[in-house]
């Protein structure tokens, strides 16, 4: 067995990321989120692909094995791991807390039934179940017979007017309370959720769809005057005998009226046909007086409230309140500078895209450090660009021998691997024997020896 690991690229591994949901997925015992969840946010509108080089494979041979990914926020961080490899629980976690989205703390491990393993990982580290809640499923062995109300009318989906459906959509799920569905065909280059946005949502999948989206089997119900009142989606899984219903939602104005249970009954009848033997749902309780039962349980994992500033993993990446606990330790490293002139230095550094530190802590006390970074010019013994350097480490005499540097080490790389890096350097001065020792220990080998030279001008 060799592990190794792929980022994932937007442009060609959809089908990989698919495949991989699809063959790992188990109805009973759990196994995340089925397929269609992460493909059906990659092409939404509300989704933020700008960090997916993010998401991570990894694989035994030419066979993906887990995938840690994000959706929305993008420090919501999902697990998909197949059976038999639960012992990569400890990589996978912290390779989410290393690398992947955490802005101003915000990051939650999304962890599903059939995921203890990854539970207790995450546990280790400091987090804490802060939510939870069923997200209920359908069995198709019960019937779903809601007759459709009089006065509506369903709408086949190869005839869906585009604008009809995004201003639907902008009312179903709320959007209303911001303003009238107007402005949707100008330009918008903002955060805000807007009707150009939604309209877009909409337009894009249209017109290009997902690879795997199924849109012949959406459910669209309009009223007398023909506007859409009622949408629900519908991803056809027939390796999975899944349908999976993503999203629905009914006009704030003809809620109440039967029209969500018609357009999951119209589902039932269609993909039941079709071999599926269940569809999913969701949380609300209108799921389960409609007969949904027992479906994924999600949960929720946070670090605790009083902890949020400090790092909780070992080792654990420095953030900008950490500077002058880094610059202390660095004053040890390198004498010949002042604390206020490391402090500053690592403020400015702790700031930057294409640098890191990580700290390791014993008993809240941090007694190690290191720094690294991308270098784009040319480094030593090297053939790729850009390459990842370890700029300085440091452990305190009294904690050595410990494999603490092997740790902070192997998180700067990491970290390196995560920004696309295929090689690692680092340097030394040619009397530091015990560095020359340490680098050849953890992998490091000889480049070159050059003698530096310098005069006054």
């Amino acid at each position: 067995m060799k592990i190794t690991t792929k980022q994932f690229q937007i442009l060609t591994d959809i089908n990989l990321v698919w495949d991989f949901l699809t063959d790992i997925y188990d109805r009973e015992t759990g196994s995340g989120v089925a397929a269609p969840f992460f493909e059906y946010a990659l092409q939404s509108s509300w989704m933020d692909q700008s960090y997916s080089f993010l998401d991570r494979f990894w694989l035994d041979g030419d066979r993906v094995v887990a995938f840690v990914f994000y959706e929305a926020p993008v420090t919501d961080i999902f697990f998909s791991v197949r059976k038999g490899y639960e012992f990569l629980a400890d990589e996978l976690v912290d390779y989410a807390v290393s690398a992947m989205p955490n802005f101003e703390g915000k990051q939650r491990l999304v962890l599903f039934n059939g995921q203890e393993y990854l539970k207790e990982a995450a546990a280790k580290r400091g987090f804490i179940l802060m939510e939870e809640y069923e997200d209920r499923q359908f069995d198709f062995r019960n019937e779903l017979n809601h007759p459709l109300p009089e006065g509506y009318h369903f709408v086949d989906p190869k005839d869906a007017d585009s604008f009809k459906l995004a201003k639907l959509l902008w009312y179903g799920f709320g959007h209303g309370e911001k303003g009238p569905f107007e402005g949707w065909d100008r330009e918008d280059c903002s955060n805000d959720w807007t009707p150009a946005k939604s309209y877009k949502g909409v337009i894009g999948p249209m017109t290009a769809p997902a690879p795997h989206a199924t849109h012949e089997y959406d459910v669209i119900i309009a009223d007398e005057n023909g506007e859409y009142v009622c949408f629900s989606g519908m991803w056809w899984v027939p390796e999975n005998k899944l349908a999976y219903m993503e999203p629905l939602c009914t006009h704030p104005d003809h809620r109440r009226c039967g029209l969500a249970a018609a357009a999951l009954s119209r589902h039932y009848h269609r993909m039941k046909a079709l071999g599926a033997t269940h569809m999913t749902g969701g949380g609300d309780p209108f799921y389960e007086k409609l007969g949904y039962g027992k479906g994924i349980h999600w949960t929720f994992w946070e670090r605790e409230e009083k902890q949020a500033d400090a790092p909780l993993t070992n080792p654990s990446r420095a953030v900008s309140s950490d500077a002058a606990e880094v610059a202390a330790l660095a004053c040890e490293l390198w004498p010949e500078h002042s604390l206020e002139e490391m402090t500053e230095e690592f403020e400015s550094l702790l700031a930057r895209e294409d640098a890191a530190v990580f700290l390791y802590r014993e008993h809240e006390e941090a007694v190690g450090f290191a720094q690294c970074q991308l270098r784009h010019d040319y480094v030593e013994g090297t053939e790729t660009s850009p390459v990842g350097y370890l700029e300085g480490i440091y452990v305190r005499e009294g904690v050595r021998r410990q494999g603490i540097a092997r740790k902070l080490l192997a998180a700067c790389e990491g970290w390196a691997k995560a920004k696309g890096c295929r090689e690692f350097a680092s340097d030394c001065e040619l009397d530091n024997t015990d560095s020359q020792h340490f680098h050849r220990a953890v992998g490091f080998e000889e480049a070159n020896r050059i003698v530096a030279y310098v005069k006054k001008l």
